[in-house]
C-alpha cells in the first residue's frame, strides 16, 4: 500500500492541482520546475477522490443513514437525528462535500483530456456521477449545467439550479459516455487505484452497475426516461454493458490495518463509535424472527437476547435501556475494517425488481431466482469480511432463507434489499423514499410533523451567497412540488410526488 512520504507527495500535488484550478495558465512564465497542467497525472487525484470519499461515505452512513432509516438510534436528547431534528449545519455538511468531491471528479477528468488518458477520464465521469447523483438525490434540484465551468473565462460562483429531471438527463449521458470510453487496451496507471488496483474492466462493470441503479431510482418516471427499456438493454447486452458479475466485482475499499490507507473510525474508541449507536428494534426483529446470518455481524449482543431500540420515541420511554445491541465494531469500526459504494447483491436485486415490473423477460420463477441469489450474494460478503472468522454453513443459509421466501411482491424484494444495503451510504434512505419500503413505524417522539424526511434543505449559506438562483429552485418547491424548502417535500422520482401528482 501507499507510503506516508507518497501521501504527502500526493497532497502537494493536489495542493499544485488547486492553485493551478483558479490560474490562467497561457499566462504562466516558462518555468523547468513548474509542471505544466497536462503534465499532471490525473491518477494523482484518484487516491485523494477514494479517500475522501471513504471517510464521508462511512461518516454519512454512520450517522444520518442509520437514523432516518432505523439501522440505528443514538442519542437520548429530544434533538436527535431519529427524531428527524437535523440542523442545517449537518444537511450543509453533506451539500458540501459531495459538491466538492464532484469537483474534484469534474478536476481529474479535465486532466485526463489534456493528457488524452481515456481511462482516467472515464473513472473521473463514473465517480463524478457517484457524487452528483447522492446530491440531487438528497437535495432534489441542485447546480450541475453550470457548477463545474467558467462563464466568459470568469469562475461561476453563482451557478442556477437545474431540475431534478435535468439533472438525471446529464447523470444518464455520462455513464453512457464513461462506458463508451473505457479500453483495457490503452493502458493505466494503476499506482494510485486503492479501489481495482488498475483492473479497467471492473471500473467500467462499476459504471454500468451505478447506471442500474439510478436507472431504477427512476421507476416512478419510466414514462419519462422509459427507464424499464434501458435496464433490458443493459441486462440483454452484457458485453456492452458489463455489470457486476460477482462480489469479486464489488465496488469496496480493503484498508489496510496501518495508516494512512485506514478506515477513518478505527482511531475511534469502542464508547465514541460503537456504543452510542444502538441497533434499532425495526431491523433486530426483521433480522431476528427468521435466524438471518448476518445480524451477528452488523450488531453485537449485549445481553443473553438480541434486542432493538425503538426509533422516534420519547427520551422517557427509553431511557435506562442496557440490554440493547449496538453497532459491531469488530466488522466496522477497526482500522482495517470495508466500505463499500456499491455491492453485486444491489445489481442483483435490480433485476429481481425489473423482471418483477415485467421489463427483463423471465416471469416470477427467473424473478426468485435473483432475489435468491441477491441474498446469497450480501451473506457470502458479509461473511467474507466477519473478522471473528465464524463459518456461516449451508444449513443456517438455507433454514434463514426458507424463512424469507420469494412472495411475489415488491414489499419482500424491497425488506431484503433493505437488510443488504446496511452500511452503504445513504441508498437505503433513497430507496424508502421511491418505493415506501420496508415499512417504517414513525415514532411519537418525531419532528418534521411525524414525516421521515423526504429531502434535505438547502444550506443557508447558499440561499445567502447564491440567492438569486436559490430563489427560484424554492419557488419551484412551492409551486411545482407544493411545498417548500424543508425536509417534507417530496423529491420528483420519489413515490410521493407521483402520490401528489407532481409532473
Amino acid at each position: 500500500m501507499k507510503t506516508v512520504k507518497n501521501y504527502l507527495l500526493l497532497l502537494g500535488l493536489c495542493l499544485i492541482i488547486g492553485s493551478s484550478c483558479t490560474t490562467k495558465f497561457d499566462e504562466y512564465n516558462t518555468n523547468p520546475n513548474q509542471p505544466e497542467y497536462g503534465d499532471i497525472n490525473p491518477v494523482n487525484l484518484l487516491q485523494v477522490l477514494t479517500m475522501n470519499a471513504s471517510d464521508r461515505w462511512l461518516n454519512h452512513t454512520w450517522t444520518l443513514n442509520g437514523e432516518l432509516i432505523q439501522y440505528t438510534v443514538s442519542g437520548t436528547s429530544n434533538n436527535s437525528y431519529h427524531r428527524f431534528v437535523i440542523p442545517n449545519t449537518t444537511m450543509a455538511a453533506s451539500w458540501n462535500w459531495y459538491a466538492r468531491m464532484a469537483a474534484t471528479a469534474d478536476e481529474m477528468e479535465r486532466l485526463a483530456i489534456a493528457r488524452n488518458d481515456v481511462n482516467s477520464q472515464a473513472i473521473a465521469l463514473t465517480l463524478k456521477v457517484l457524487f452528483m447523483s447522492n446530491l440531487t438525490d438528497c437535495f432534489g434540484d441542485v447546480p450541475y449545467s453550470e457548477a463545474f465551468g467558467n462563464i466568459n473565462g470568469e469562475k461561476n460562483n453563482k451557478p442556477v439550479f437545474d431540475t431534478q429531471r435535468d439533472v438525471y438527463t446529464k447523470l444518464f449521458e455520462q455513464l453512457e459516455y464513461a462506458n463508451s470510453l473505457y479500453k483495457a487496451s490503452a493502458g493505466f496507471d494503476a499506482s494510485r487505484d486503492l479501489l481495482y488496483n488498475g483492473d479497467i474492466e471492473k471500473w467500467r462493470k462499476f459504471n454500468n452497475s451505478i447506471y442500474l441503479r439510478l436507472l431504477m431510482r427512476l421507476s416512478n418516471r419510466d414514462n419519462v426516461f422509459n427507464v424499464g427499456k434501458k435496464i433490458q438493454e443493459i441486462y440483454l447486452n452484457p458485453n456492452t454493458y458489463p455489470v457486476f458479475e460477482s462480489n469479486a466485482d464489488n465496488a469496496t475499499l480493503y484498508f489496510d490495518s496501518v495508516e494512512p490507507f485506514v478506515n477513518c473510525f478505527g482511531s475511534y474508541t469502542l464508547a465514541q463509535f460503537s456504543t452510542p449507536r444502538k441497533a434499532c428494534l425495526t431491523i433486530v426483529d426483521m433480522m431476528k424472527a427468521p435466524g438471518d446470518p448476518r445480524l451477528s455481524i452488523y450488531f453485537t449482543q449485549n445481553g443473553n437476547a438480541w434486542n432493538g431500540f425503538p426509533s422516534g420515541m420519547p427520551t422517557s420511554e427509553t431511557e435506562g435501556e442496557t440490554n440493547i445491541a449496538h453497532i459491531n465494531n469488530e466488522t466496522l469500526g477497526r482500522y482495517d475494517s470495508p466500505m463499500s459504494f456499491m455491492k453485486y447483491d444491489e445489481v442483483l436485486f435490480i433485476f429481481c425488481e425489473a423482471i418483477w415490473r415485467g421489463w427483463i423477460p423471465g416471469g416470477e420463477a427467473l424473478a426468485e431466482q435473483y432475489y435468491t441469489n441477491a441474498l446469497r450474494a450480501s451473506i457470502a460478503y458479509w461473511s467474507s469480511v466477519d473478522p471473528s472468522g465464524t463459518a456461516i454453513t449451508e444449513q443456517t443459509i438455507s433454514r434463514f432463507m426458507a424463512k424469507v421466501p420469494y412472495t411475489h411482491e415488491l414489499e419482500t424484494i424491497m425488506e431484503q434489499k433493505y437488510i443488504a444495503l446496511f452500511w452503504t451510504g445513504y441508498e437505503a434512505w433513497h430507496e424508502y423514499r421511491r418505493t415506501g419500503y420496508p415499512v417504517l413505524p414513525i415514532g411519537p417522539a418525531t419532528s418534521n410533523d411525524h414525516i421521515l424526511p423526504r429531502r434535505f434543505c438547502y444550506p443557508d449559506n447558499t440561499t445567502i451567497t447564491n440567492a438569486t438562483n436559490y430563489a427560484a429552485a424554492r419557488t419551484r418547491l412551492q409551486k411545482v412540488y407544493y411545498g417548500d424548502d424543508d425536509m417534507k417535500t417530496p423529491v420528483w422520482w420519489s413515490k410521493n410526488a407521483i402520490e401528489r401528482g407532481i409532473e
